[in-house]
């Protein structure tokens, strides 16, 4: 029995070649993750920037009036 022809699939490199399919889906996967992480970090960066300087547009304009005028001069 030790010279039969194996059926495909039952080879010793067969393991690694399929835990290798495994680690190639994994790291897809982590690298689609990171990239989705950093859009959505650029997404909030961005969103920041935008209310700092609505912020800061508000401040000037509300903020910095001149000091009421008193009519009974």
């Amino acid at each position: 029995m030790t010279g039969g022809a194996r059926p495909a699939g039952a080879g010793p490199a067969d393991g690694v070649l399929a835990r290798g399919a495994v680690l190639s889906e994994g790291s897809d996967l982590v690298a689609h993750l990171v990239a989705d992480a950093a859009i959505k970090g650029v997404i909030v960066l961005v969103a920041l920037i935008v209310l700092a300087l609505g912020m800061v547009l508000l401040w000037k304009r509300v903020g910095r009036a001149e000091p009421p005028r008193r009519d009974d001069r």
